[in-house]
């Protein structure tokens, strides 16, 4: 029982952080203008979906 919650907690406590907190970041620095074109304003984002995010983008076909 102790595990399934300690599980629970852990899941629930992922760092979301909103665009303009991750325009504003060191991290994402060299990659602000895609953070800016893919990502919406209003809505939070944990580092693993901007990751993904990007890394999806940037594998996208050029027309």
């Amino acid at each position: 029982m102790a595990v399934k919650k300690k599980e629970e907690t852990s899941a629930s406590k992922t760092a979301l952080f909103s665009r303009e907190q991750l325009l504003a970041s060191a991290r994402f620095a060299n990659r602000r203008d895609i953070v800016s074109a893919i990502l919406q304003a209003g809505r939070q984002y944990s580092i693993a979906e901007v990751e993904q995010a990007i890394a999806d983008y940037m594998q996208g076909k050029v027309r």
